[in-house]
């Protein structure tokens, strides 16, 4: 292998566009309902018990028969250490290959964040004869991700800072016929953002066009050339420079959702409500559209040299700020839940949650300039599925307490397609919940989690040839909190078989 072309170099530095690897799931975020996050949220599509249902499920906010405010936050604390383990020079047929890349572990590269959820909900038509009809409103993150490793670690050509920022826009309808089939759809308007930043080796970026230019130099004078602009940095490792990109955009998409109750609570027998609920979210096709800027980028020359290159701002000459775009496809989500209650104070809930990744292949990313060819980040994502079991007590006709687990799939193949924009691994979640009903007309949820993480490792090659090896220890934990205020309409309230035992209406 050669050393590789300017072409080479502009693909490579094309994936500064996106960071498409996050925590399992990649950067999708399901923390969008505190009392979800209790039961890992299984039966996050069925239960309906507050108006966060709208988010995985429109046709749940029907059940809702009180108008609902909720607001809600989620503190997330992620970890990752990088250990390394051998990362090298892959140029094989020139003097560097194998050589080692210098540079440190980057710390802990995780940025605490806040995830904030808000939504509306309210019933416009209660009748026996025409159905029940409701409407709602929601302002979700549901992607999303953010990294930040120290500058002069050993994988500075992969990723320096990522941030990268969606929120949806959510109005939602949602119908009941037949007084047990519930029909909703939302419309998603979401805006995405994002902000990346990696090193460029333009020692190694310069070596295309030094390397005629030493043929070129007589034979007397090639060593000390050569060794002069050695010293001034124009060998892999000894010129870095800072790329920045940034892009945002509008786009649509749109959910649609279906959910069964196929048992009523005043039904007789050992169980209660039972719900069956199924969401489709599209997918949202963007272009994000900003800008490149480039920092550090030298010029091609060497004092004291007895020969100069001849073109000295070659590198500034396609290194420079300038417009880009890039086309970012967001997967589909498919949702299937259960929800079922038993015992009069028991639920259980499960959920299968599948991510259509796998439509994630390229992204094809447009620079403004003519002279900067365009490129394809090859992303190979396959599609990945969640698994949810979740379990709730009714402690006392104020407190119900929650548990759940999860098993979350990555889409990423294997190591070598793993970057440290943010180390992704399957993960297992586990967490608890608790609901205390503080008046008639609110509610208060709290909810932790913690994601044990598959350690992952990584392999990955650029296009100019760095190959980052090593390890990550990781883990997340979560602590969410949320309140709900709820007015008029007709309220099914607790009713009390003794003095203390409650039997809970959903």
């Amino acid at each position: 292998m050669r050393i590789p072309s300017f072409t080479h170099i502009l693909t490579g530095l094309g994936a500064l566009l996106f960071p498409l690897a996050a925590y399992a799931g990649s950067f999708s975020l399901s923390e969008q309902s505190v009392s979800g996050l209790g039961s890992a949220f299984a039966g996050a599509a069925s239960e309906a018990s507050d108006a966060s249902v709208l988010f995985f499920n429109p046709a749940g906010i029907v059940l809702l028969d009180q108008g609902e405010l909720q607001l809600g936050g989620h503190l997330i604390s992620p970890s990752a250490t990088f250990s390394n383990q051998g990362s090298r020079y892959s140029l094989p047929g020139t003097p560097f290959d194998g050589a080692p890349i210098r540079g440190g572990n980057g710390g802990d590269a995780s940025v605490f964040a806040t995830v904030p959820n808000f939504y509306l909900t309210q019933p416009v038509l209660r009748n026996s004869r025409h159905g029940d009809l409701s409407v709602g409103l929601g302002v979700s993150v549901p992607f999303g991700l953010q990294t930040n490793y120290e500058s002069g670690w050993v994988g500075r050509y992969q990723a320096l800072r990522t941030k990268l920022t969606t929120f949806d826009i959510q109005p939602t309808v949602a119908y009941r016929i037949f007084d047990r089939l519930s029909l909703g759809a939302s419309l998603d308007i979401q805006y995405a953002s994002a902000r990346l930043t990696q090193a460029i080796d333009f020692g190694l970026a310069a070596q295309p066009l030094l390397g005629p230019f030493y043929a070129r130099v007589p034979a007397p004078f090639r060593a000390a050339t050569q060794l002069a602009y050695a010293n001034a940095g124009f060998v892999p490792g000894g010129s870095d420079g800072v790329s920045e990109v940034s892009g945002d955009d509008w786009s649509f998409g749109y959910t649609l959702g279906a959910l069964l109750e196929y048992k009523k609570g005043g039904e007789d027998g050992f169980f209660q409500d039972g719900h069956l609920g199924v969401s489709f979210r599209s997918g949202v096709d963007h272009t994000l559209e900003g800008r490149g800027d480039f920092r550090r980028v030298p010029v091609i020359t060497a004092p004291g040299a007895p020969a100069q290159f001849p073109f000295p701002n070659a590198l500034q000459s396609v290194f420079f700020a300038q417009d880009a775009s890039a086309k970012l496809d967001l997967p589909e989500i498919v949702r299937v839940s259960v929800y079922q209650r038993f015992a009069q104070r028991f639920a259980i809930m499960g959920d299968v949650t599948w991510t259509h990744w796998s439509r994630l292949q390229t992204v094809p990313i447009v620079f403004s300039n003519p002279g900067t060819p365009a490129s394809v980040l090859q992303i190979k994502y396959d599609d990945a599925t969640r698994y949810a079991f979740g379990f709730e007590w009714a402690a006392t006709k104020r407190l119900t307490l929650r548990t759940g687990f999860a098993y979350d799939e990555t889409p990423i193949r294997g190591e070598q397609f793993r970057t440290p924009r943010i180390p992704d691994n399957d993960r297992y979640f586990l967490s608890a919940g608790a609901r205390w009903t503080a008046t008639s007309w609110m509610d208060l949820d709290v909810g932790y989690a913690h994601l044990f993480v598959n350690d992952p490792t990584t392999n990955l090659t650029d296009n100019q040839g760095h190959n980052l090896r090593g390890s990550y220890d990781a883990s997340v934990d979560i602590l969410s909190a949320s309140v709900t205020l709820r007015w008029g309409g007709p309220r099914e309230t607790p009713q009390y078989s003794g003095k203390d035992s409650a039997v809970y209406r959903k």
